[in-house]
């Protein structure tokens, strides 16, 4: 029995007593204990590793994510204040431009009455009609700016922010609201101050017209004298003969001189008033009054135009409506006559 090998185990005797075999099943017990154990140590180690792996992993992402939402954060409130601090900037930028135009109509009016006062006066030159252009454009210009400035009205009503789902979103929405509300405050009364630009533009275009005399409608060569008429050469105008010698005797040649004298006098007179109406520039009362209702035309024109673009929707509404109520009305008729 002690030459009976081990099966499976080569070199080892078979275990021949009870003692043996518990021996031996508790010695492959213990080894298999031992060899689970390892092998579970094993996978724990190799579970802890992935666990710490895909923890790393995790905290890598969480901290990129993170510093990326920051980021985006810190870029959306500087975007944000940026856009609040050229929004609020907006209304002094566009009372600084009004007192721009202001200023500069003033300072070109007082500049303007400074060249009229050095070139015309009230008896020997006379300042011409067209010359209350300039002083009538620049006055516009000056009323206008100082409305946008001083005549307050009431603006336009500004939603409260749209409701968000982040709070990015949310800042977005507050920053759009601001922005509005001060458009609101700035645009409100731009018509005037584009009325005043443009009524700047033509008081500095018009500024040379007293200072231009418009041709004249009538040439020398072109005019015709009487018979008893003399053209004058230069002016053209057509003169009254000089009167002749009255004739008579020595009785009344005192009478007679007399007489002659006042016809000398008289003709004189009547020659230089005609050289001085030739010489006179020629009326310009209707050019003046047309060009002053183009220049106040041009000058509303940004106002007339703000006016239809806000009652233009109020008018394509009113006008549907009234479009549908003919027709409900056309229906119900229809429908009454179809009844009846």
């Amino acid at each position: 029995m002690a030459g009976r090998v081990v099966r499976g185990l080569p070199g080892l005797p078979r275990p021949t007593g009870n003692g043996e075999r518990t021996a031996v099943f508790t010695a492959r017990i213990t080894l298999a204990i031992q060899r689970d154990a390892a092998a579970r140590a094993a996978d724990q180690t190799r579970l802890e590793a992935g666990l710490a792996e895909l923890a790393a992993t995790a905290a890598a992402d969480r901290a990129e994510a993170k510093a990326d939402l920051d980021a985006d954060r810190a870029s959306a409130a500087a975007f944000n204040d940026a856009v609040m601090t050229v929004a609020k900037g907006g209304i002094d930028r566009a009372r600084a431009s009004a007192e721009f135009v202001q200023k500069a109509a003033t300072a070109i009016f007082a500049l303007y009455t400074g060249a009229l006062t050095l070139a015309f006066s009230v008896t020997d030159n006379p300042l011409p009609a067209r010359g209350i252009l300039p002083s009538l454009f620049l006055g516009f210009a000056i009323l206008l700016a100082t409305a946008y400035l001083a005549f307050l009205t009431k603006g336009d009503k500004v939603k409260d922010p749209a409701d968000a789902s982040g709070t990015l979103q949310a800042q977005l929405n507050r920053a759009r609201t601001f922005v509005q509300w001060t458009n609101t405050s700035v645009l409100n009364r731009a018509p005037l101050l584009r009325c005043a630009v443009v009524a700047l533009g033509i008081g500095v275009v018009s500024l040379p017209a007293p200072f231009l005399t418009p041709p004249s409608h009538h040439a020398v060569a072109d005019v015709v004298c009487s018979a008893d008429q003399q053209k004058d050469p230069t002016t053209g105008a057509c003169l009254a003969a000089w009167p002749s010698i009255p004739a008579g005797n020595a009785a009344d040649a005192t009478l007679r001189q007399k007489l002659y004298e006042a016809q000398l006098a008289e003709v004189t007179t009547s020659r230089a008033a005609a050289r001085t109406g030739a010489t006179a520039p020629p009326d310009d009362t209707g050019w003046v009054i047309g060009s002053a209702g183009v220049g106040v035309l041009l000058i509303f024109l940004p106002l007339l135009l703000a006016g239809l673009r806000r009652a233009g929707p109020k008018i394509k509404q009113s006008a549907s409506s009234g479009v549908l109520d003919s027709l409900a009305n056309l229906v119900g008729l229809n429908n009454l006559f179809k009844t009846g």
